[in-house]
């Protein structure tokens, strides 16, 4: 099956959305470039809310300057906060093949674009990589990248060349599509990577609280200036793992409290103070089915769990200390 698609930013001005829909099976949006909140392309906002309008299918990518792998996980964590969560159809892809990042090596260029997309998959999302071939095949290591991340290349040619699997081919810089003035980047996609995943899965936008000394989540939120309204608490609570409703109660909120003040990727410790793993996990809210408690166990080093008692008790002891690992 084959697929074609465009990729816009701010250079495609005002689109008439209505009318593209009917010329493209998906979009890539550019969501910005660089690691600061103030390089966010200036139309995405408006892109995304017209593109997801017309259920076209949506995807975004990051035009990377980074020069260090804490550079390229910044970039991560910027693009995580412009898409607070969204939904997106396609992957989140780097866009990597500035000129400036040609002398740092294969070795790091690699290891930056490991480091963006494993954030971006921690958070929920798919990621991929986007370069031209030439920074491909000279640049980085792409047989390695190819067996992790879904790889779009850029060649403008009749027929592309790039010896590495792909799985999306731009072809043109310089494609017609009524609905936009001037030109458009054009792609075909030969694979069926279409998800609907959001960030509800992030860790990365979670409030830190643990310099807030007071009892109330509401003033904790508002004291790190984060949004202390029901709707957002509720929201807050999912992410943080707990499965039960939440309804506001005053339990609630301080597991909810206590939870933003502890490090986000573990459990905080509770005051159970029985023997059972699964009381204890229900006790904080979290679900305490099998096939959870296996994903916890493999998260805690623990890879061939059966729910033997040993094990239980292990996991139990690193609930209560507050380092059970999510």
């Amino acid at each position: 099956m084959e697929y074609k698609g465009i990729d816009v930013s701010k250079y495609q001005g005002d689109i008439n959305f209505k009318k593209v829909k009917n010329y493209v099976d998906f979009v890539v949006i550019r969501i910005g470039y660089g690691r600061y909140e103030s390089q966010k392309d200036p139309k995405f906002e408006t892109n995304y809310e017209g593109f997801k309008g017309q259920n076209v299918p949506v995807g975004v990518y990051l035009y990377s300057y980074a020069k260090s792998v804490s550079d390229a996980k910044k970039e991560a964590d910027v693009v995580l906060k412009w898409l607070n969560g969204r939904k997106l159809n396609l992957p989140v892809y780097y866009d990597i093949e500035d000129k400036s990042q040609k002398n740092l090596g294969k070795s790091t260029l690699t290891s930056m674009c490991e480091a963006f997309c494993s954030k971006i998959e921690k958070a929920g999302y798919w990621a991929g990589i986007y370069a031209n071939k030439y920074f491909f095949t000279t640049y980085l290591d792409y047989k390695k990248l190819e067996k992790k991340y879904t790889i779009w290349v850029a060649q403008y040619n009749n027929t592309n060349t790039y010896k590495g699997k792909y799985d999306m081919w731009q072809y043109t810089s310089s494609g017609r599509v009524s609905g936009i003035n001037g030109n458009v980047d054009m792609n075909y996609l030969y694979r069926n990577i279409f998800v609907d995943v959001s960030g509800n899965n992030s860790i990365s936008d979670l409030p830190d609280l643990s310099n807030y000394k007071g009892t109330s989540i509401v003033d904790g939120l508002k004291s790190a200036g984060f949004d202390s309204s029901f709707s957002a608490r509720k929201t807050l609570y999912k992410k943080v793992g707990f499965t039960d409703t939440y309804r506001g109660t005053s339990l609630q909120n301080t597991k909810l409290l206590n939870a933003l003040r502890k490090d986000n990727s573990s459990y905080y410790s509770c005051s159970y103070k029985g023997l059972s793993f699964v009381d204890a996990l229900k006790s904080i809210g979290v679900d305490s089915s099998f096939e959870n408690r296996k994903l916890i166990a493999i998260n805690n080093s623990i890879s061939n769990y059966k729910g033997k008692t040993s094990q239980n008790l292990k996991l139990l002891r690193l609930l209560k200390n507050g380092k059970l690992r999510k």
